[in-house]
């Protein structure tokens, strides 16, 4: 690599020297003519190609006129540009020796100098990078305000780079946005930018910035993507990828992968569909490649397509029967299907022989023991799975993420000091985690320290504004206070400020219905089936709502079956629709979709109270008190104690 092409391409701006301002006779008589003569040769002789002999018509120039600072600043210059770093820096030191203002001088010696810093030639004995940089910085600080530097693309950018390296960011940002103004079709200040206004945790002006050079230069299009990447911004990753592949010929495998992961991370599932079509033509030609296969599962799953989620996982594990990540993908295919006891058959070997399967894949290992503890928890078994969460994270102690299974674990066990004291550990390790500082809230507000926790939501906003997750649980923490209008008030800002999203509404539809707001509630639920009718969350959401707190049952059927017809065998609507069939007096109808719900999720509180109910109005106490001691031991969520108790009574009295 050159001295000049690792720093900036030296543009070849000609010193002014008044002494050759000469008449003809004097240029022919006197040594200063003589010397210009030479000066002007030189400069004819590199133009033709001849650089050797126009360092040797400078040498001339320098023995008739050895007082001329501009004669060794152009020769020092000629040396930069034939990329011979130290003659290029004596020639330019002898020059301010005899000239401290020349500005051709400071110019060479702000370029060498950053450019040995940046590797670009063997620095001298002695130097350091830091100080390289200091002198460089040095040097064309000298000459910020002279036309040379005004005119002079190369040097604002080293200078800003220069800056940008020595921390002195705000000055960098200020010298690259002039640059980035007078030269729009260049990429680097634009890369420079983004450098900084990261480096300042501006994330989002940094993107803008790495778009913009993207544009001009699709190189930039996979850094823009590890940039979206970073701030979670899923679909313009794959978009940047996506652009990545389209600017080259034959791209390569990782780039279409990150392509394929960045699709699976569209909130949604809104990248499958093309997730799935790039990973079937890859599989074309590899059908045995268990990353592809765990891919192309997760994409099924993504599309609601559990059968081709199951025979992708169960492809990896014929390849490969010890495969970590075929055990992964097989128990959320299983889960997906709400078959959490075949999860636990499928991952218990694993959770009793972990250590020697685990063999340097401890991060599979402990995703699969994760998923060995979800299973549990849906099954209410919550001590087997605070073990499983466990035992993931020690296998993996530095992920937080398990520690956010563990804290989630807890807190469905309602062991919520560990909990909070979990997602307090995992905070140290990854203070930006919004969901570990959610859990931690929820956690606190459940010990009945909602003050507190508020407090605590509150400080990490003022931190991290920019986060929606941050912005629901502050919203959680009102709402366990019972501040339902200040939690409305929140989640309404975090629309304006991140834009309309499910999630926002969702939360909006339950606050309004913990604060009896049922027009509200029902007003939002429309808005969300009006923008999709295939809803299913918002059409069961609603029938649930119709059938719990009014008389519009019939409705409730009609929305409920349609949000079936999308997910036939999801337990939660199967509940809605059995309540509102029971609600309607056809208890022998409801049985039927309330017994596969209460089967499917035992330690769901609610459901196992709506089975007994049924139940027991068919007159089967013994299974009535049933369900609604599981309803008990359950998760306990939105379930009134005191009134399961009297029913428990009311029932064994009558058996």
């Amino acid at each position: 690599m050159g001295l000049t092409s690792a720093a900036v391409a030296i543009v070849l701006t000609l010193p002014t020297w008044s002494a050759f301002a000469q008449s003809p006779a004097a240029t022919q008589a006197s040594p200063s003519g003589q010397a210009y003569y030479e000066f002007m040769m030189a400069r004819r002789l590199e133009a033709e190609g001849d650089s050797a002999g126009a360092l040797a018509a400078l040498e001339r120039a320098q023995a008739l006129d050895p007082g001329s600072a501009d004669i060794l600043a152009e020769r020092a210059a000629l040396h930069a540009r034939r990329n011979e770093a130290e003659p290029a820096r004596a020639a330019a030191e002898k020059a301010l020796a005899i000239d401290k203002d020349n500005v051709e001088a400071h110019r060479i010696l702000g370029l060498v100098f950053s450019a040995w810093s940046e590797g670009a030639a063997p620095p001298p004995a002695g130097e350091t990078e830091g100080s390289l940089r200091s002198k460089a910085l040095e040097h064309l600080k000298a000459i910020r305000s002279t036309p040379a530097m005004a005119t002079d693309l190369s040097l604002q950018l080293a200078l800003g780079r220069l800056l940008l390296r020595t921390g002195d960011t705000d000055a960098a940002i200020a010298e690259l946005e002039k640059v980035a103004q007078q030269a729009p079709y260049l990429a680097e200040p634009f890369v420079l930018l983004a450098d900084a206004r990261r480096s300042k945790g501006d994330m989002s002006e940094a993107a803008e910035a790495l778009a913009q050079a993207a544009e001009i230069n699709p190189r930039y299009y996979v850094s823009l993507g590890d940039l979206y990447e970073r701030l979670g911004r899923w679909a313009a990753a794959a978009g940047a990828f996506g652009q990545a592949i389209e600017g080259v010929r034959g791209p390569s495998r990782d780039l279409r992968l990150r392509y394929v992961s960045a699709l699976l991370n569209v909130p949604g599932g809104m990248g499958a569909a093309r997730a799935k079509d790039t990973l079937a033509e890859m599989l074309t030609g590899s059908p045995n490649d268990t990353r592809l296969l765990y891919l192309m599962s997760t994409a099924a799953r993504q599309l609601n397509d559990s059968a081709g989620a199951e025979d992708a996982a169960r492809r990896i594990l014929s390849v490969d029967p010890t495969s970590l990540a075929g055990l992964n993908a097989l128990s959320r295919a299983l889960s997906d299907r709400y078959q959490y006891r075949q999860v636990v058959d499928l991952l218990t070997p694993l959770a009793r022989d972990v250590a020697a399967r685990a063999g340097g894949r401890e991060s599979d290992a402990a995703m699969a023991l994760a998923q060995l503890g979800l299973a549990y928890q849906q099954l209410g078994a919550y001590e087997a799975a605070v073990a499983a969460f466990t035992q993931a994270r020690t296998l993996v102690p530095t992920d937080t993420v398990f520690d956010l299974y563990l804290a989630q674990g807890l807190m469905a066990a309602r062991q919520y000091d560990r909990a909070a004291s979990v997602a307090g550990e995992g905070i140290t390790r990854d203070p930006g985690d919004a969901r570990l500082i959610r859990l931690r809230a929820q956690a606190l507000s459940r010990l009945g320290r909602g003050v507190e926790a508020i407090s605590f939501l509150e400080d990490a906003i003022r931190a991290e504004s920019r986060s929606p997750q941050l912005a629901l649980a502050l919203a959680d923490a009102y709402e366990a206070e019972k501040r339902y209008d200040d939690a409305v008030k929140v989640v309404q800002q975090a629309q304006e400020a991140f834009g309309e999203d499910q999630e926002f509404a969702l939360r909006l539809v339950s606050l309004y219905d913990e604060a009896g707001r049922l027009a509200d509630a029902e007003r939002e639920l429309r808005a969300l089936i009006d923008r999709d009718p295939l809803d299913a969350v918002a059409l069961n959401y609603l029938g649930y709502l119709l059938a719990d707190k009014t008389d519009r049952t019939p409705e409730a059927v009609r929305l409920i079956e349609r949000a079936l017809e999308v997910e036939p065998d999801n337990p939660a609507y199967l509940d809605s629709l059995g309540w509102a069939l029971f609600k309607q007096g056809k208890v022998a109808e409801a049985d039927g979709p309330l017994g596969r719900a209460a089967a499917a999720l035992p330690a769901n509180s609610v459901i196992q109270d709506h089975h007994g109910d049924v139940l027991a109005r068919q007159g089967r106490w013994a299974e009535a008190t049933a369900a609604w001691q599981r309803a008990l031991a359950g998760d306990g969520e939105s379930i009134d104690r005191d009134a399961i108790d009297k029913k428990i009574e009311d029932a064994q009295r009558r058996r």
